[in-house]
C-alpha cells in the first residue's frame, strides 16, 4: 500500500507559481537616463515621462518570483560602475550588473536574519540601513553593528537612511541621528557622534550642495558647511516622507501635501494626492516626480503609484493597472464565467477577466477594510468594514448596477467580516462588532439578484444559540442551512426558522473554540480550522487532526482529495486519507514569506487562488478535474471507504457520464449515470449495497468526447 500512498501524496502538486503584485505603494524613485525607476511594495517598476501626454507612463514591473528575489523593495540605487542595487524589506539585496547574471545577497553574506533592509548605500565600502543595524561590508561578508555591539554608540537598532560625506557617513536611525568618521572603528561607542537635533525617527537627509538636510518626526532639520544643525523654524508642513535636492530646488513630500523652497521661500502644492505620502521624490530635470503611498497602509502595501507636479502646480497621478488595486489582499472568490474577484484592507476590491484587472472602487460606497466578497446571481457582493455591503452586477465582463445594503435594510449591523452564497437567491453574512452592546451573528439575505423589491433579511444571534455573536467563518451548505465558525464555538444554524440545530466546542473535540475558517470536501466532511489546529466533522465526530496544530487563517477543499492550510507557519496541504501533510515554504515553492487570508480553487483548470499581504497569487495544479480523458485517473488512490470518502474522476469532460466499475475477475460491482463530472461518488458499496472487498478494481467510462479508457486503482478497508 505504501506505493499507493506515495501518489496520492503527489497528485495535484503545484508546479508553477504566479505572482500577480500591486505597485502602488511607493518607497523611493530614481531615475537613470530617461529610464524612471520605483521601489514600491509590489517589486521594482518602470516608466519614463511622456512630453506629449506631460505625464508619468507605467512601461514594465519587476517581482517576486521572477527577476527580484522579493516584492518589497525599500530602497534602489546605482553605483559608479552602473550595477543596480535593490534593498528589499524582507528578502536582502539584489544587485544587477549592466550585463551578466543576479547577485543576491542575504543572511549567508552576513545580512541580519530578518533581511529588512531600507537602504544600501553601494561605495568602495557597502553600507546596508537594515531594521537590525547597520551593516558593513568591507571586504567577502558583512558585518553588522547594533546598540549592543556599539556599547550603546547607534542608538537604535532600526536604521532608516544613510547619507555620506567626504568625512564620514551619516547614519538615520528610529532614535536621532549620529556620525560615524571615515576612520572610526564602529564597534567603538566613542566613533559615534550624536548630532544635536530631535532624537526622534529620522525619516531622510538629502545634501544641497554642502548643507545637509535631515527630516525627522518633529521636522526640518539642516546643518550648513561649518555650521551647527539648526531647526527650519519657516517650513509649513508637517509629517515629512521624503527629500530630493534638484534643479528646482529643495522638495520635501509630505503626507497629502508637498513643498518646495524656492528663493528662501517655501511653496506648497498638494491638489489631486488624495490622502497619499509622497514617499519619494525625484528632479527629473525642472520636472518633480514621486511615487505615493497610502498612509494608513501598513508596509506600504497599497497606494496611488506616480506622480508628477504640473506647471499649474497641479499632481498628476499615474496609477498601476497591472494588478489588483492594493497588495493586503483579504478574500477573494470565482465566477462561473471565470472572472477572479478579490478585495483589499485599504483600497477597494479589483476582478481580473481576460488577463486584465479592473478596479471595482468607483462602483464602492466605501474602499475601506474590504473583508469579504463573494458571488450572488450574475454579481458579487463586496462589504465595507462599518459600512454595510455592496452588489454589483456583472455582465459580459462589465458592471452595470451597484446597490448598497446595511442595518437599515435588516442588517443585523453595518460590519460584515465573510459572506457566501447559499444557492441562487440566498446568501449568508457574518458580522463582528466594535462594541460590546452591538447587535452581531449570522444576517440571511434573500432576493432575486438585483432586484431590490424582493429582499428579506433574517438575523441569528446568541437569542437563539449561536455560540458567539462574533462570526469569522460562514460556509452555507444550500439556502437554509450554514455552517458558522465564531468565538466561541462552530454551529450549524438554520435559516428557515432562525435557530442553530448544533453546535461544538473545545468541549467536543476542537483544538480551539476560536474557529477562524471552515471548508467543506465533495464527500460532504466539514473541515473546521481553528486558532490552534485543524479538525474535521463526520457524522457528529469531531475528529482532531493532529498534523496541523498552529493557528489557522483559511482554508479550501481543492476537489481533488486534499485541503489547503493556511496556517501561521505558512500554506499547508492535508491529505486525508493518507494523513499526508505538504508544506510550501520560501525553500520549496516560489511563494513568498506572506499571510494567505483567503483561497479559491479552480478544479476544473486546476488552479489554487490566495489573497495575501503580498498581493495575489495563483498556483497551478498538475492536475484539474477538466481534460478529455486522455489522463484521466481516479482518486483518491488508494480508496478507502467507510471514512466518508468518496471516488471521483479527474481529467474528463464536465459532461453527462456512466460509469461501470469491476473487479479482477471482471465481474460487474457498481454502475452509475451522472449528469456531470463532479456527480461521480462512489462509496466503495456494491450493487446490492454491501461493502466491496478490499482489492484492486477497474473503472470504466462511457462519455462523449471523452478518450478515457480502463482506471485502475485500489480499495482498501
Amino acid at each position: 500500500m505504501s506505493a499507493f500512498l506515495i501518489f496520492a501524496a503527489l497528485f495535484g502538486r503545484i508546479t508553477e507559481w504566479e505572482h500577480f503584485p500591486h505597485y502602488g505603494g511607493g518607497n523611493g524613485i530614481i531615475s537613470r537616463g530617461d529610464v524612471i525607476l520605483a521601489a514600491t511594495s509590489g517589486g521594482l517598476l518602470f516608466s519614463h515621462y511622456s512630453e506629449t501626454e506631460n505625464q508619468l507612463v507605467v512601461d514594465s514591473g519587476w517581482s517576486s518570483p521572477g527577476k527580484l528575489s522579493y516584492d518589497r523593495v525599500s530602497h534602489v540605487t546605482y553605483d559608479d560602475s552602473g550595477n543596480l542595487w535593490v534593498s528589499m524589506n524582507g528578502g536582502g539585496i539584489d544587485v544587477f550588473p549592466p550585463d551578466g547574471e543576479k547577485t543576491h545577497f542575504n543572511q549567508i553574506d552576513g545580512l541580519p536574519l530578518n533581511l529588512g533592509i531600507n537602504q544600501t548605500l553601494p561605495d568602495s565600502i557597502i553600507y546596508a540601513a537594515t531594521t537590525q543595524g547597520l551593516c558593513i561590508r568591507e571586504f567577502g561578508f558583512f558585518d553588522i553593528f547594533n546598540n549592543f555591539s556599539t556599547g550603546g554608540g547607534l542608538p537604535s537598532d532600526n536604521i532608516t537612511c544613510l547619507s555620506s560625506s567626504d568625512s564620514g557617513l551619516y547614519v538615520g536611525t528610529t532614535a536621532g541621528l549620529v556620525f560615524l568618521p571615515r576612520s572610526a572603528d564602529p564597534a567603538q561607542e566613542s566613533s559615534w557622534i550624536l548630532q544635536n537635533i530631535d532624537p526622534g525617527s529620522i525619516i531622510a537627509l538629502e545634501w544641497q550642495d554642502d548643507t545637509l538636510w535631515a527630516a525627522t518626526s518633529a521636522g526640518l532639520f539642516l546643518r550648513p558647511p561649518g555650521q551647527p544643525w539648526e531647526q527650519e523654524a519657516l517650513f509649513p508642513g508637517e509629517n515629512i516622507s521624503s527629500l530630493a535636492w534638484g534643479s528646482g530646488g529643495l522638495a520635501a513630500g509630505c503626507t497629502n501635501q508637498s513643498f518646495i523652497l524656492h528663493q528662501g521661500e517655501w511653496q506648497g502644492y498638494h491638489n489631486n494626492l488624495h490622502g497619499n505620502a509622497l514617499t519619494g521624490l525625484l528632479w527629473l530635470n525642472d520636472r518633480l516626480c514621486g511615487v505615493l503611498s497610502n498612509t494608513y497602509s501598513d508596509n506600504r502595501l497599497s497606494g496611488a503609484g506616480l506622480t508628477l507636479l504640473l506647471e499649474n502646480g497641479n499632481w498628476r497621478r499615474t496609477f498601476p493597472d497591472s494588478g489588483p488595486v492594493s497588495n493586503d489582499l483579504r478574500d477573494c472568490t470565482i465566477l462561473p464565467d471565470g472572472s477572479v474577484w478579490v478585495s483589499s484592507n485599504r483600497a477597494g476590491g479589483s476582478v481580473f477577466v481576460n488577463g486584465q484587472w479592473q478596479s471595482l472602487n468607483l462602483f464602492l460606497t466605501n474602499t475601506s477594510q474590504c473583508f469579504a466578497i463573494c458571488q450572488s446571481g450574475s454579481g458579487v457582493f463586496i462589504s465595507s468594514i462599518g459600512n454595510g455591503v455592496d452588489w454589483l452586477s456583472w455582465l459580459d465582463g462589465t458592471i452595470e448596477t451597484s446597490l448598497h445594503f446595511d442595518s437599515d435594510d435588516g442588517f443585523l449591523n453595518d460590519r460584515v467580516f465573510c459572506a457566501e452564497q447559499g444557492d441562487a437567491n440566498t446568501v449568508w453574512f457574518g458580522h463582528r462588532t466594535l462594541s460590546e452592546t452591538e447587535t452581531s451573528g449570522i444576517s440571511r439575505l434573500t432576493w432575486n439578484p438585483g432586484d431590490t423589491t424582493s429582499v428579506s433579511v433574517v438575523g441569528i444571534t446568541g437569542a437563539q444559540g449561536l455560540p458567539s455573536k462574533e462570526v469569522n467563518a460562514i460556509l452555507p451548505t444550500g439556502g437554509r442551512y450554514a455552517w458558522a465558525g465564531t468565538d466561541g464555538g462552530l454551529a450549524f444554524v438554520d435559516g428557515y426558522i432562525q435557530t442553530v440545530r448544533e453546535s461544538y466546542t473545545v468541549l467536543d473535540g476542537l483544538p480551539s473554540s476560536l474557529v477562524t475558517s471552515l471548508a467543506m470536501d465533495r464527500s460532504g466532511i466539514l473541515y473546521v480550522g481553528t486558532a490552534s489546529g485543524l479538525a474535521y466533522l463526520y457524522k457528529g465526530v469531531i475528529t482532531e487532526v493532529n498534523e496541523i496544530d498552529m493557528s489557522i487563517k483559511a482554508l479550501e477543499c481543492d476537489n481533488l482529495g486534499s485541503v489547503w492550510i493556511s496556517t501561521s507557519e505558512g500554506l499547508k496541504r492535508f491529505f486525508r486519507t493518507t494523513g499526508v501533510v505538504e508544506e510550501y515554504t520560501v525553500f520549496n515553492s516560489s511563494l513568498i514569506e506572506c499571510t494567505i487570508y483567503a483561497m479559491k480553487v479552480d478544479s476544473d483548470d486546476g488552479y489554487l487562488w490566495m489573497a495575501t499581504d503580498h498581493g495575489f497569487w495563483r498556483g497551478q495544479l498538475e492536475s484539474g478535474l477538466s481534460g478529455n480523458g486522455s489522463e484521466a485517473v481516479v482518486y483518491p488512490d488508494p480508496f478507502i471507504p467507510g471514512r466518508g470518502d468518496v471516488l471521483g474522476i479527474a481529467g474528463i469532460p464536465d459532461t453527462p457520464v456512466e460509469i461501470r466499475i469491476f473487479d479482477l475477475t471482471g465481474t460487474l460491482v457498481y454502475e452509475h449515470s451522472c449528469n456531470g463530472r463532479d456527480n461521480i461518488a462512489w462509496d466503495g458499496s456494491n450493487m446490492d449495497g454491501d461493502p466491496a472487498a478490499s482489492g484492486v478494481y477497474f473503472l470504466q467510462l462511457e462519455q462523449i468526447n471523452s478518450e478515457a479508457g480502463l482506471l485502475k486503482f485500489a480499495l482498501v478497508r
